[in-house]
Formats: structure tokens, sequence, C-alpha cells
């Protein structure tokens, strides 16, 4: 395997871009003025921030992670920040998931037939954690002046 191509590392960039565009696109459409909130399955998540707040949170942490996504594309020795931007992606997918199964049980209401992709967009992006973990075990991002790795 050669280092140097750009497929040989980050085998979940797609991945990475595509949960990066899906949390954009939540985060944008929380921002519109519908107010999806009124829906008791949003209830506690009303409760701890407004849906203008979860959306700009959202738009932001989405934001970051594509500048993130185009830094590591550039300069390879950053996959630290893919593995901050799918860490902290999956902490939102697993808070807005959590946080409407916490208002389903507690309003006795149904869940939203969507509901269910926020499970596994969480694992998706715990597979990008892992992916980009061993990105950087290979080529050394961890260690200061070392030459890159070739894991095989």
């Amino acid at each position: 395997m050669n280092p140097n191509n750009p497929t040989a590392m980050n085998k979940t960039r797609s991945t990475e871009w595509l949960l990066t565009c899906l949390l954009l696109a939540w985060g944008i459409n929380m921002l519109r003025p519908e107010s999806f909130f009124d829906l008791p399955v949003y209830r506690i998540m009303n409760d701890l921030m407004s849906e203008t707040r979860w959306g700009m949170l959202t738009v932001i942490v989405a934001i970051l992670r594509g500048v993130g996504l185009a830094i590591n594309g550039w300069w390879r020795r950053t996959p630290l920040i893919r593995f901050m931007g799918a860490w902290v992606g999956g902490l939102c997918w697993l808070a807005i998931g959590f946080l409407m199964l916490a208002s389903s049980y507690a309003l006795d209401t149904r869940l939203p037939a969507g509901f269910f992709w926020y499970p596994i967009f969480f694992v998706f992006e715990g597979w990008c954690v892992l992916a980009t973990g061993y990105d950087m075990f290979k080529n050394g991002s961890l260690s200061t002046g070392a030459a890159p790795r070739n894991v095989a």
C-alpha cells in the first residue's frame, strides 16, 4: 500500500462527508421558520435549548467538521481533526436520538419513523472514530517527528 496515494488512507472519508452533510441538513431544517419542537417527541430537547439553538449548534459542528475534513484532505498528518469531528458528530446524533426516545417514553407518544436513523448515524460515526484512530496510528500522527508507519 502506497501511503502517498490519496485513497490509501481515510477509507471512511465518503461516510464522514455524508454524515457531515446530514448533520448540516438537520441543523438547517431546525433553523427554518416551522416549529418542529411543538411535537411531543421534541419536548425534552426544547426544555434544554430552543429549536434555533439546536439548529445553530449542529450547523456549526457540521461546518467545523467539513473544514476539518478538507484540511485533512490536504495535510495528511491531521486525522486527529477527523477523529474529533466524528466523535462530536456521534455525540450530536446520540443526544438527538436519546432525547427523542426519552420524550417519547416520558409523554407516552409514538416515535416518528425517522427516529430510527439516529442510532444508525451514531453507529457509523463510531466506525469513523475507529477508522480515524487507525489512520492516526498508521501514519504516526500522535508521535512528533516519527516517520509514517506502514502497517499491513
